[in-house]
C-alpha cells in the first residue's frame, strides 16, 4: 500500500473465477457506478469470463492439452486427446459464434465441430428433431456449447480438478468452518489453468491500481478471490484488497481466521457502498477514518467494525448500474439445456439491475430473513427504474434486463410496465417473483405487454400445509392462477421448489409431484428446479430448530465460514437422496412435455411412495372456476392507436387482430385515452371518471386491462 495519499483512487472492481458466462454479474456495474460518482477512477474486470476466454481458445487448449499426463485418461477422456487437433482447429470459432460475433460461420461449424461424450449424452436425436432442417445457427451453438462443455469436463478430470464452467472450488469454501483447505489450495503451486488466470490478471489489473475489490457472490467466486489476492500481494503490493458480496455476507459473519487477511486486508460484509466508501477515506484523505460493517486484522487479531452511527444511503438514492469499460460482447450465449427458461437466461447478456433493495414479505421460514439483504426491504419508484433502463440502454445499445430482487412486488412490477408504455419502450425483461395473487391474469397482459418474458417464483411445496409451515403466505390454488395468468399473456414460468423441508412426508411429496405434473401438463408450468432443503444460520429454521423437529449438530467452529447447518431429524422421517434424484428426472422430463400421462408413483423404483391423494383434475378445475373479482379501477388499453369514421371505431387488438365496432365517437376518444402514451395524469384513468363505467367491456378480451 502507497505511502502517500491520493484524492483519487485507482479501483479495480473484480469478479473472481467463476461466475455466470452470459452476462456481467450485477455487482460490477452496482458498485462501479457508485465508486465513480464518489470521484474515483474504477476498472471493473470480470476475471470469470476472462479466464474462460484464454482457456477456451487455441493457445489454452494446446497449453491445456500439452500439460495432461496420457496415462491418467480415462477411457472416456482420450478420444478428446486424441482428437486434440480438431479442438484446436475450431474452439476460436466455436467462442466467435457463442458471442454472436459472426453468425454466418454456424453453416460451416454445424458439420465440423467434435461431437464428443457431452453431445451422446444428451439425446442427439431429440435435439436434431428440435432443429429441424432449417436451424443450422441454434445447431451450431448447441454443439459448440457441448463442445465446450466436454473439453470443461476434461480440464476439471486432468489438470485443474477444482474448475468448473461457473464455479471454481465451490465445495471448499461452501461452509467452511476451518480455512485449512482454501490455504493449502492457495499455497500450492498454480496449474496451467490457474497460471493463465494470473496471467489476465497481469494484464488487465493496473499497475498502479490503489484498491482491488473482489465480489465474491458465491462459494464458487472464493477460491478464485483469495489465489488472487495472494497474487496481488505479490505483483500489486501498494494495493489494498476488499472482499466482498454474498458469500462473505451470508458465510463470514463470525469471522475469526487471522490468516484471511494473508490475502486481503479488509472482509466486507452487507451492502457494500458505504463501507467502501469508509476504506477510500482511509487511502484518501484520513487513514484514521472508521470503518463500516468490515473486518480486519490488527496484529494478529480480527476486529469487527460495525460503525453503527455511519449512515447508509437508501437504495433509491444509489446511482444506476454504470456499464463503462465492460465488454459486454465478451459473454455466450450458449445452449446447453432443453429448459426453456434456463434457454431465456442464457440469451444473454442481460443488463442486471434491482427494483427493490430486499424482500417485500420476509417471513419464509427457510430464508435468511434476518440479513439486511432480505430484511431491509426498499423500493425505486417506477419511475426511476424506468430512467434507470433507458441511461443503461443508453450505455450499452442493449434492450434486455434481468431484475435481481429476491421478488419484485407486484404493485411497483404494474407500475414500471405502464411507465414503460406512456414511454413506449421496447425493452424484454424477466425476474424472480412471489407467485401472489397481486398478479392478476389482467396485470400479467400488462407486463407481457411491456416486455416481460419469463418469471421465476418458488412454490418450494405444492402442499398448502407445508406451504403454512414454511410462512409462504400463498396456497397451491393461488400459485396455479398466477400461474394461469401469466402463461396465457405469454410469459414463460419456472418454479424453484425444495425438497426436505422439516415436516415434509412421503405423501406430501408424492402429492406435490403430482400437481406438479398437472400444472406442466396444463402448459402453466413450463420448468422446475428442486433444491435439497439447508438449514442456514440465518433463518427461522437454523436459529429455532425445535420449532420444526429437527436437532442442529452443531460442528466446532474453526474461524472460517458458518451458514449451512449439520442437522438432524427428531419429529419427522428421514428424507432419502434417491427421493430427491427421482424428483429431479421428472421435472426434467415434464419440461420436455414428456412423460406427463405417467403414474407419479414411477418414479420412484427403490421403493413404494403412496398413492397421491390429490384428485387428478385439481388443476383444471381451479382453471375452470371463475377468477376472483379483483379491486382494481385503472384502465390500459394495450392495443392500437383507435381511429374512429362515420360512425364505425378500426382498432388493432393488442394481439394484431384488425377490429371494427359501430359506437359514438366519445367511445373512440375514451378508448384513445386509455392508451398509456396518451394518459392525462400520472396514474392514468380509473373506471369512476367515466359516466359509464362499464363502456369498456367490450374491448376486455381485446387488450383492455383493468390493473
Amino acid at each position: 500500500m502507497s505511502a502517500g495519499v491520493r484524492s483519487v483512487l485507482k479501483i479495480a472492481v473484480i469478479v473472481p473465477p467463476m461466475s455466470n458466462l452470459n452476462t456481467a454479474y450485477a455487482a460490477l456495474p452496482r458498485l462501479s457506478g457508485w465508486l465513480r460518482q464518489l470521484g474515483h477512477e474504477v476498472t471493473p474486470i470480470d476475471l470469470s469470463i476472462e479466464l474462460f476466454l484464454r482457456v477456451f481458445s487455441r493457445a489454452g487448449i494446446e497449453r491445456v492439452f500439452d500439460a495432461i499426463d496420457r496415462q491418467q485418461l480415462t477411457s472416456e477422456l482420450a478420444p478428446l486427446y486424441v482428437d486434440r487437433d480438431r479442438y484446436a482447429d475450431t474452439i476460436d470459432d466455436a467462442i466467435r459464434l457463442l458471442q454472436g460475433r459472426d453468425a454466418s460461420l454456424a453453416l460451416r461449424l454445424v458439420d465440423r465441430l467434435p461431437r464428443g461424450p457431452g453431445y451422446r449424452r444428451h439425446d442427439p436425436e431429440t435435439y436434431d428433431e428440435l432443429f429441424g432442417t432449417y436451424g443450422h445457427g441454434d445447431r451450431a451453438r448447441y454443439l459448440a456449447s457441448r463442445m465446450i462443455q466436454d473439453l470443461g469436463y476434461l480440464i476439471q478430470h486432468t489438470v485443474a480438478p477444482l474448475f468448473g464452467m461457473t464455479t471454481y472450488g465451490d465445495r471448499l469454501a461452501s461452509s467452511a468452518s476451518s480455512f485449512d483447505p482454501l490455504a493449502a489450495e492457495i499455497a500450492r503451486p498454480p496449474n496451467v489453468v490457474e497460471a493463465m488466470l494470473e496471467e489476465a490478471a497481469e494484464v488487465l489489473i493496473p499497475r498502479d491500481v490503489d484498491l482491488v475489490g473482489f465480489t465474491c457472490p458465491f462459494p464458487g467466486n472464493v477460491l478464485g478471490a483469495f489465489r488472487l489476492g495472494a497474487w496481488a500481494a505479490r505483483h500489486r503490493p501498494r494495493a489494498a484488497r476488499a472482499l466482498g458480496g454474498g458469500y462473505p455476507s451470508t458465510e463470514l459473519r463470525s469471522l475469526t481466521e487471522a490468516r484471511v487477511f494473508d490475502h486481503v486486508d479488509y472482509v466486507v460484509l452487507d451492502d457494500g457502498e458505504v463501507p467502501l466508501q469508509q476504506i477510500c477515506a482511509r487511502l484518501t484523505t484520513d487513514p484514521t477514518a472508521p470503518l463500516v460493517r468490515t473486518f480486519a486484522r490488527e496484529a494478529t487479531t480480527v476486529i469487527w467494525h460495525a460503525g453503527a452511527d455511519a449512515r447508509a444511503p437508501r437504495f433509491r438514492e444509489l446511482p444506476a448500474p454504470d456499464y463503462g469499460g465492460i465488454d459486454l460482447r465478451q459473454y455466450i450465449q450458449p445452449i446447453s439445456t432443453l429448459n426453456p427458461v434456463f434457454r431465456t437466461a442464457d440469451e444473454g447478456p442481460w443488463l442486471k439491475l434491482t427494483a427493490a433493495h430486499g424482500c417485500y414479505w420476509k417471513k419464509c421460514t427457510f430464508c435468511d430473513i434476518h440479513l439486511p439483504y432480505i430484511q431491509d426491504f426498499d423500493p425505486l419508484p417506477a419511475a426511476a427504474i424506468a430512467d434507470q433502463m433507458d441511461a443503461m440502454a443508453a450505455q450499452t445499445g442493449l434492450a434486455s434486463f434481468h431484475f435481481t430482487d429476491e421478488a419484485i412486488p407486484p404493485p411497483l412490477l404494474t407500475n414500471l410496465a405502464l411507465e414503460l408504455r406512456r414511454r413506449q419502450r421496447g425493452y424484454q425483461f424477466y425476474g424472480n417473483v412471489r407467485f401472489d395473487p397481486g398478479f392478476t391474469p389482467d396485470r400479467s397482459r400488462l407486463l407481457a405487454a411491456a416486455g416481460l418474458v419469463a418469471v421465476t417464483g418458488g412454490i418450494e411445496v405444492a402442499s398448502d400445509r407445508l406451504l403454512a409451515l414454511i410462512a409462504k403466505g400463498i396456497t397451491v390454488e393461488q400459485v396455479i392462477r398466477v400461474l394461469h395468468g401469466m402463461t396465457r399473456a405469454g410469459v414463460r414460468t419456472h418454479a424453484y421448489l425444495i425438497y426436505g423441508f422439516p415436516g415434509e412426508t412421503p405423501q406430501d411429496t408424492i402429492n406435490s409431484l403430482e400437481l406438479l405434473r398437472q400444472m406442466t401438463r396444463a402448459r402453466i408450468l413450463q420448468s422446475g428446479y428442486f433444491h435439497h432443503f439447508s438449514a442456514t444460520a440465518h433463518a427461522p429454521v437454523g436459529r429455532t430448530p425445535d420449532r420444526f423437529g429437527i436437532r442442529v449438530a452443531e460442528r466446532r467452529f474453526q474461524g472460517f465460514a458458518r451458514y449451512n447447518l449439520d442437522y438432524q431429524r427428531v419429529a419427522v422421517p428421514p428424507d432419502h437422496e434417491w427421493i430427491l434424484a427421482a424428483l429431479t428426472a421428472a421435472l426434467r422430463q415434464y419440461a420436455r412435455g414428456k412423460d406427463l400421462e405417467r403414474d407419479v408413483r414411477d418414479w420412484f423404483t427403490s421403493a413404494r411412495l403412496p398413492a397421491p391423494t390429490v384428485a387428478p383434475d385439481f388443476v383444471t378445475d381451479v382453471l375452470a372456476a371463475a377468477e376472483p373479482a379483483g379491486e382494481q379501477t385503472r384502465l390500459c388499453w394495450l392495443g392500437g392507436r383507435p381511429f374512429w369514421a362515420n360512425g364505425w371505431l378500426t382498432v388493432a387488438s393488442d394481439r394484431g387482430e384488425q377490429l371494427r365496432f359501430q359506437v359514438p365517437r366519445t367511445i373512440a376518444d375514451q378508448l384513445s385515452w386509455c392508451r398509456a402514451q396518451a394518459w392525462r395524469s400520472a396514474v392514468g384513468p380509473r373506471t369512476a371518471d367515466f359516466d359509464d363505467p362499464t363502456w369498456f367491456e367490450p374491448f376486455r378480451p381485446h387488450g383492455m386491462v383493468l390493473v
